[in-house]
C-alpha cells in the first residue's frame, strides 16, 4: 500500500491560507489589502469572477517577519495590575 506524501500547495485559497495560519479569512484579506501578503485573482477567460489565491511563500515570510515582535493584548490594555 503506497501512501501519498503530505504536500502543501504553493497557492492556497483564502480559506486554506486562513486554516494554514490559524486566523480568519478576513484577517488574510486585510493583509492582502495592506500589501503584506502576495495573492493573485485567477479568472477563466470570459468569466466575470475568479478565485483569489494566496502565495504560501509570502505568507510564510510574513509570519516569520512577525517573530519576536511584542504584542499588546487589547483585553489587557486597561486592566489594573494586582499586587
Amino acid at each position: 500500500m503506497s501512501m501519498k506524501p503530505n504536500i502543501i500547495p504553493r497557492w492556497l485559497t483564502l480559506e486554506g491560507a486562513a486554516r494554514y495560519c490559524g486566523v480568519s479569512s478576513r484577517t488574510i484579506e486585510n493583509h492582502i489589502k495592506d500589501g503584506l501578503i502576495v495573492s493573485a485573482n485567477v479568472i477563466r477567460p470570459g468569466a466575470s469572477r475568479g478565485r483569489r489565491l494566496v502565495d504560501r511563500c509570502s505568507l510564510d515570510s510574513f509570519i516569520e517577519s512577525q517573530i519576536g515582535r511584542t504584542c499588546e493584548i487589547a483585553m489587557n490594555r486597561y486592566r489594573k495590575r494586582r499586587r
